[in-house]
């Protein structure tokens, strides 16, 4: 009996020293797992914020560009208004510059109908200043032979 009472205490002995070795085993499993949880969160955490950084830099991106859309529309019709005044201002121009070339011929005109009758009138002037002269002269020589 004895040898049995050492025997079944041995492998009480055994199975206690199992059971301890099978609990130190599961606290470093528990441990190892606890760590890995912990990592995972703060990775989860880090991807976070990276997420939510890149989100909010998204949405500022978002608002410049809206921005960007606004200014290139205001642009545009800026632009289409400065074409439009630019055909307007062409067109005025042309009208002035056909009116001018008009005015301008007409007092060409003007001049040329001028110069002719200047002409005109001179050659009258000198024509009557001559006969005038022929009759001083005629007059002379009539004085003279008197």
């Amino acid at each position: 009996t004895r040898k049995i009472v050492a025997e079944y205490e041995k492998t009480i002995a055994q199975m206690i020293e199992d059971e301890q070795r099978t609990n130190m085993t599961s606290q470093k499993n528990l441990q190892q797992l606890t760590m890995e949880k912990d990592q995972a969160l703060a990775d989860l955490n880090s991807v976070e914020r990276s997420l939510s950084d890149l989100f909010r830099r998204y949405e500022n991106l978002k608002s410049v560009l809206e921005g960007f859309k606004k200014n290139e529309e205001a642009l545009k019709k800026c632009a289409q208004d400065y074409l439009t005044r630019v055909k307007q201002e062409e067109q005025r121009y042309q009208a002035l510059k056909v009116h001018a070339e008009e005015k301008l011929d007409k007092a060409n005109e003007e001049i040329a109908q001028v110069r002719t009758k200047a002409k005109a009138e001179s050659a009258a002037l000198h024509a009557g200043l001559r006969k005038e002269q022929m009759k001083v002269e005629s007059l002379e020589r009539a004085l003279q032979q008197k």
